[in-house]
């Protein structure tokens, strides 16, 4: 059972005769924690002809030994677009749709985002200082200089481009699904230290670092 037949499952369940856009991305998550299943999910973007806004829409399949994939469907226009520079400091954005949105540089720190999701978000320069990022999705964004800083990434499903934070201090990683070559960066980071504030979690530990 591979991305690319989820895919295709997920296909079928897009209304014919509209002409669809389609630009897949598939990510496979493997979880250090036996008690989590590892799961595929496909990412599209879609855009329809005569549409001003494309629309995000994301599958997630359990890798099980079912003959049928499980399937969860969430989509439809971003819930943010251009924000860079903003304060939204301190905001309950739990669930949120970011996709595609230029963050650049904005303050969302203190804020709840638990299950946010930010594919393909420019996040460069963002503050996610003491944030709740648990089960966030951060597939595909831009992390230059993003501060992480005691935030809490529980469960986070994550890409590349963490190893260019600015700053991990104090963010607890525990169950957060990691690229190991992403892994390995973060762990070897002088900053990759301290307990966080809200789940006395230590950092080092949450990211599996020997």
């Amino acid at each position: 059972r591979t991305c690319p037949l989820q895919f295709l499952t997920l296909l079928a369940l897009l209304p014919a005769g509209l002409g669809w856009s389609i630009s897949p991305t598939f990510q496979l998550h493997f979880s250090r924690s036996p008690a989590r299943a590892t799961t595929c999910e496909v990412q599209m973007e879609l855009k329809a002809p005569g549409q001003l806004v494309a629309s995000t829409l994301a599958a997630v399949f359990l890798l099980s030994g079912s003959p049928l994939p499980t399937l969860a469907v969430s989509g439809g226009v971003a819930d943010f677009g251009e924000i860079a520079g903003q304060d939204m400091s301190g905001g309950d954005y739990s669930k949120k749709d970011f996709s595609g949105a230029n963050a650049k540089g904005t303050n969302l720190a203190k804020s709840k985002l638990k299950g946010a999701r930010f594919f393909k978000a420019d996040l460069t320069g963002a503050d996610f200082t003491g944030s709740d990022l648990t089960a966030a999705s951060l597939e595909n964004a831009k992390l230059d200089g993003v501060v992480l800083t005691n935030a809490v990434l529980k469960g986070a499903y994550t890409g590349t481009g963490l190893e260019r934070a600015k700053d991990i201090s104090g963010s607890d990683w525990t169950d957060a699904q990691l690229r190991p070559d992403v892994q390995v960066k973060l762990c070897k980071r002088s900053d990759a230290t301290g307990t966080n504030p809200k789940t006395q979690a230590d950092t080092r530990e949450s990211l599996g670092c020997p």
